[in-house]
Parts: C-alpha cells; structure tokens; sequence
C-alpha cells in the first residue's frame, strides 16, 4: 500500500510540476546538422528533433551520420542499434555546360555548398553537400544531378551560422575565415582595408563561408557586399566625370575650331575688299 501511494504521489507531481520539454527539444535540435533537408521525413531538424523527444527514432538524419547518432542516443537513452548507413551516399553535382548563372540553387542550398556569383558558373563543395536535393527544383535549366561518391569523405561537421541578433564582436585575427574561403582570399584582410582591397573584393562570391565560421559573429559578407557598392559608386561616378569632361573638352574644340573659321573668313572678307578699286 505504501509503495502505491508513493507510485501515485509521483505520478501526481509529474503532472503537477512536468518536465522542461522545451530544453530537452532545444539540446536534441543542437545536436543535429540544421540542413533543413527533411531527409528524415520531417519538415526541418527542429520537428525532427520535438518528434524525437517523443518517441521518433533517432537514426534518421543521414546528413548527421553516426555521430549525430550516437550523441542523440545518449542523450536520450533510445535504444537504436542500427545507424545510418553512410552520411552521404549521394552528392549534388553541376554541368556548367548547361549552367546560365541564375543563382537560384545557393540560396535554396541549406548548407552553402554551393559556390557561385550571379552570371558565372556555380560549382559544389563536396566535402559540404548533404545530398538533399534541395538544390534540383529551383534550377531552371535542369543542370544540376545527384551522383554517388566516389570516395569516402568525411561527414561535414556541424557548422556555426551568424546570427543576426547576436551584437558582432571585434575581429581577433583567428583565421578561420581565411581557411574556409573557396577563392583564396583573405577575409580578415578585405575587413581591415574596406574599399581600399578593391582587388580582393571583385573576385569575392559573396558564398557566405566565412560568415559562417566566424567567431566573432562578423557579417563579413554584408561589409563586403557594401564596399562593392560604394567602388560601383564612385567608379560610376569618375566615368560620368570623364564623360562630361570629355564632352567639354569636344565642346571646347568645336568652338575654338568655329571662331578659327570664322576668323578666316573675315580676313579673306578684308583682303578681298582691299583689292576692290573703289
């Protein structure tokens, strides 16, 4: 009889006082890869990660690999002996002889394997792509196929996404944006110089990697994305400048030629009448 009323006691507090359901879902949605690709079978990792908490199994995220798995199987105590077989079995792949430039796929691309400016060719990161397929419905001209690996990469780690309503901090030099960039360029470097690195700035895609790894939550993609605004600008206006000094300058020949004829003319005018006999 005690132990059922102390069975019933606690089944009363659990309703009472429940469980933080929400840092539970918070911890699983942490844990998982956030490329959005619904491979599971769920609309995103957060649904994924509150059917989990649930009772949903915790092997379905390809994406994440056995890794993912494991953690989410501490975490939660399931008891799942099969992991997904390969984290990626499949990667996106572009024919940039069919490629027109449109910069449709990038931002349909959870994960920014896609690399790419707007009229160039775009290409993917291997080591990135999830395989979602995301990337296929958007692109208009249906150059873009899913092929199997040819080797085994490693599974993409769990990246760091910006977030906008986190204040930026100071640069501290790490780095990290320097090794992530796809062009070679140097990020840190483009930030300290501004418009100065005009260079550096016109071969910038504007992929967004290093916003990505960036520590210090930098938007480094928008300052760059400003400076390439601001040289347009005032390349824009020293061409208009030499137009107009160019047009002065025409306009200035063309007057100086006309005086010069007319100046001419009236010479020639008084030296005929200076032969007249009268």
């Amino acid at each position: 009889m005690m132990l059922c009323g102390f069975g019933a006691l606690l089944a009363w507090s659990a309703r009472r006082w429940p469980a933080d359901s929400t840092a539970l879902v918070e911890a699983v949605d942490a844990l998982l890869p956030q490329t959005q690709c619904a491979q599971c079978g769920y609309p995103g990792c957060r649904p994924y990660a509150e059917a989990m908490t649930q009772g949903a199994p915790v092997n379905l995220c390809p994406p994440g690999g056995p890794s993912v798995h494991e953690a989410l199987t501490e975490l939660l105590g399931a008891r799942f002996s099969e992991a997904p077989t390969s984290a990626v079995a499949q990667v996106a792949q572009i024919d940039e002889s069919r490629c027109i430039g449109c910069f449709l796929c990038v931002p349909a691309c959870p994960v920014d394997a896609i690399v790419g400016a707007p009229r160039y060719l775009h290409t993917v990161l291997e080591g990135h792509c999830t395989g979602c397929e995301l990337c296929i419905e958007p692109c208009p001209m249906d150059c873009i196929d899913l092929v199997a690996r040819e080797v085994n990469l490693p599974t993409p780690a769990v990246r760091g996404q910006r977030q906008p309503d986190r204040p930026e901090q100071p640069c501290i030099r790490c780095g990290d944006c320097r090794d992530e960039c796809p062009v070679d360029l140097s990020p840190q470097q483009m930030l300290f110089f501004g418009d100065a690195a005009s260079d550096e700035l016109s071969r910038c895609i504007e992929c967004g990697l290093c916003n990505q790894v960036c520590p210090s939550n930098i938007d480094l993609v928008g300052r760059f994305v400003g400076a390439r605004r601001r040289l347009s600008k005032g390349q824009e206006a020293a061409r208009n400048a030499n137009l107009a000094r160019e047009r002065f300058e025409r306009r200035e020949a063309r007057r100086q030629s006309n005086e010069a004829g007319r100046e001419v003319r009236r010479q020639a005018r008084l030296a005929q009448g200076a032969e007249r006999s009268w």
